[in-house]
């Protein structure tokens, strides 16, 4: 092998060569979950290698694009992270989403906006049915509002099928004898799409930038990335021993 080590990949006008690799791959392993890679030699070790070869060149790709210089050995060249933004700014400017887009998830999805009816109470519980008939209203505790769910059993039942104001109990429960006072009901809701709205445009439109990126990625690394055979992906079929895992 030569001093400035065999081709691994070519990016547009670089080419990152065995040097880099091993030099990224030694960094890597001197990190803190270098004690938990497979060893070199192994058949986890040789994937592992083409994995941070693809990495290399997805690196370079990024810098190529953005108009930088390769990136250091380790991975911390300064202008990697702006690449990557810039260029994700860049190619996805232009993505929208449309209202009916948006409109049409939140149709599609409106269990996602639906508010629970909940119930405000005050409550006791007491060890006997008689001590908890004897309590007044004054020892009852402090207003606590509930949703279905966060009670059970038969005294659930009665809190939501109560009128507001209603005396509840007693009614046993694994906890004891509880009664309580309904002090207000608040029925359940869909939210209206208006109030909705701007957080379904953030997450749509989160998603479509992301998309539209990753296929202009791929489309980029198909024009201007070339491995060297045996620095394949490490799920191409045509390798023996192919593993693709996401």
């Amino acid at each position: 092998m030569s001093a400035a080590g065999q081709v691994v990949a070519r990016v547009g006008g670089s080419v990152i060569t065995t040097v880099e690799l091993d030099e990224r791959l030694a960094a890597i392993r001197n990190g803190p979950l270098g004690p938990r890679l497979p060893k070199d030699g192994t058949p986890a070790g040789v994937r592992l290698r083409r994995w941070v070869a693809q990495l290399l060149a997805s690196e370079a790709l990024l810098l190529h694009e953005a108009g930088h210089s390769v990136p250091s050995h380790d991975g911390s060249h300064p202008a990697l992270d702006r690449a990557a933004r810039a260029l994700f700014d860049r190619v996805t400017a232009d993505v929208m989403v449309s209202e009916a887009e948006l409109f049409r998830y939140y149709r599609d999805n409106l269990d996602l906006w639906a508010r629970p009816e909940r119930r405000t109470v005050r409550q006791a519980v007491r060890n006997t049915r008689a001590q908890a008939a004897a309590v007044r209203r004054d020892d009852l505790g402090a207003p606590e509002t509930l949703t279905r769910g966060q009670l059970s059993g038969p005294f659930e039942d009665a809190v939501f099928g109560a009128a507001p104001g209603a005396w509840i109990g007693p009614v046993r429960t694994v906890f004891g004898w509880h009664v309580a006072v309904l002090d207000g009901v608040e029925q359940g809701a869909v939210l209206p799409y208006d109030a909705v709205r701007e957080s379904i445009h953030d997450d749509l439109l989160s998603a479509a930038r992301g998309q539209a990126f990753d296929d202009w990625l791929a489309g980029r690394r198909a024009a201007l990335i070339h491995l060297s055979p045996g620095y394949e992906h490490p799920g191409d079929p045509s390798l023996p021993d192919a593993v693709h895992r996401h």
